[in-house]
């Protein structure tokens, strides 16, 4: 009688534990991977999908034709650092003070990462490339909810040679690692970091085609330096550009464009495409420096040699188009319409919010406190309407508000592009911001400013600890509102 009932338990403890394990799986089932791939400053005009024949990315073009691309595509800073850990958090970077480049600058570590998100959902994640984002380590890659990571933490690097010294003082020959130990160093590999990046990634796949991925390939590519092997620009000789500069850094695209297909090719290989969120986007737009025998770093618009912003007014650095609009899609095959373009603004704090919310399906947006939407039904046609009315922008003293199609902004004119005039321009009749409509319409610039206002002096100081922007309203709780005409009058 005792060993039946012994007997007994153990069926009972057999059959729960395989129901459970059982559940388990028809959940991750049904969770779709996730591949988000970010490129490093490079501007609207810089793929081919954007209408643009003096550039070659047959891949990254092939992929927004398989899915829809952003036609007012954005990213919350003008700068590599503060973009990215937008990105990587899914919240406006503002709110943990993190407002430029430098190593003071890290994503609080009570602030949820994308990949601690997801790993808490039962992905397995992994990071090959840049991260930006921290560099002590308690905030690198490993420690931020990632299985997995390949790369160098710096902000930009050499593409053919790395060191294997510890002690490196060259940042761009930082040694490249692989879940902290150090890598031989790539020239070893004959092969560019960026393509290296691509078959890293495509080994991750093959590691874990048979459950749930987050894949997160943060490219410095095409950042500077600027290099690019003779091979790939033996590739481009064909190519008609109005200045040899641009067949160089096209070279430097190439290259890219060749790591999407690596990571492409490898979910098709393995049947993955159609249960695989596919992203596709820069950091921040066109740099302003250009020229590979004569550095010019102070171009002004259409007098661009190298990276394109396309129709767009200002540069990196700038809160105008040409700095924070960027190239931007979404490929899910059967899920996401295929070859269409989506009219609306959106945000690269969606990629967080849309990624959880196909994790888990349901919306958790306002629960987790995201800045984000989830996309998808928006891409659907399941919501109608735009993701977003309102979308901020602060970096150091530049910043910008959109809300429906009047933007206003002020840059400082020390790159030679701002004006440090407070400035209006309705992106519906002018997205190139060539008129400023401050004094025609003086209401509605007020109003913005004081939307923006309200937002901005909600936001902390800087965690780098120099203060914060000179131009913020401090005093807008206490009723201070500043006049957008009495401003623009000390410029003028």
């Amino acid at each position: 009688m005792v060993k039946n009932v012994i007997l007994g338990g153990l069926v009972c403890s057999c059959c729960l534990l395989f129901n459970q394990q059982s559940a388990i799986a028809n959940q991750q089932s049904e969770m779709p991977n996730i591949v988000v791939i970010l490129a490093d400053d490079m501007g609207w005009g810089d793929v081919g999908y954007h209408g643009f024949d003096d550039i070659h990315t047959p891949n990254i073009d092939r992929l927004a034709k398989s899915g829809t691309w952003f036609e007012q595509g954005y990213v919350t800073a003008s700068v590599c650092g503060p973009s990215r850990a937008g990105i990587i958090s899914g919240v406006y970077q503002q709110r943990f003070g993190f407002y430029g480049n430098g190593e003071k600058f890290i994503v609080p570590l009570d602030q949820p990462t994308i990949a601690e998100r997801l790993k808490a959902r039962g992905y397995t994640t992994g990071m090959l490339g840049k991260w930006h984002v921290g560099h002590e380590k308690d905030e690198l890659p490993i420690a931020r909810g990632f299985d997995f990571y390949y790369g160098a933490v710096t902000g930009s690097h050499d593409y053919f040679k790395s060191s294997t010294n510890p002690n490196e003082k060259k940042r761009a020959l930082m040694p490249i690692r692989r879940n902290g130990e150090i890598e031989p160093p790539i020239q070893e590999r004959g092969e560019n970091l960026t393509r290296i990046y691509g078959e890293e990634a495509a080994g991750f796949i093959e590691r874990n085609k048979d459950k749930p991925f987050f894949l997160y390939l943060s490219h410095n590519a095409v950042h500077y330096p600027w290099q690019a092997s003779e091979e790939d620009i033996k590739r481009l000789k064909k190519l008609k550009v109005h200045h040899e500069d641009r067949r160089y850094f096209a070279a430097m695209v190439l290259a890219l464009d060749d790591s999407v297909g690596q990571v492409f090719q490898c979910l098709e290989k393995n049947n993955l495409t159609e249960n695989t969120l596919f992203v596709f986007l820069t950091d921040n737009g066109t740099p302003r420096g250009h020229g590979i025998a004569k550095p010019q770093p102070h171009r002004k618009r259409g007098t661009t040699t190298m990276s394109s912003p396309g129709p767009f007014n200002g540069f990196k650095g700038d809160v105008y188009e040409g700095g924070v609009r960027v190239p931007f899609l979404m490929s899910w095959p059967g899920t996401i319409p295929a070859g269409k373009k989506y009219p609306h603004p959106v945000s690269s704090l969606d990629i967080a919010a849309t990624a959880i919310g196909i994790s888990s399906g349901s919306d958790l947006t306002q629960s987790l406190h995201l800045d984000g939407v989830n996309l998808i039904p928006y891409l659907t046609g399941k919501n109608v309407g735009r993701p977003h009315e309102v979308l901020y922008w602060r970096r150091g003293d530049d910043y910008g508000i959109r809300k429906g199609d009047w933007k206003l902004l002020w840059n400082d004119s020390k790159d030679g592009t701002g004006t440090e005039r407070i400035e209006l321009f309705n992106l519906k009749d002018d997205p190139g911001e060539w008129k400023d409509l401050s004094n025609a319409l003086p209401e509605r610039a007020q109003m913005l400013k004081n939307l923006f206002d309200e937002w901005d002096s909600a936001q902390p100081e800087s965690m780098a600890g120099h203060g914060g922007p000179r131009n913020r309203n401090r005093e807008f709780g206490n009723g201070h509102r500043e006049s957008v005409i009495e401003c623009n009058g000390k410029v003028n």
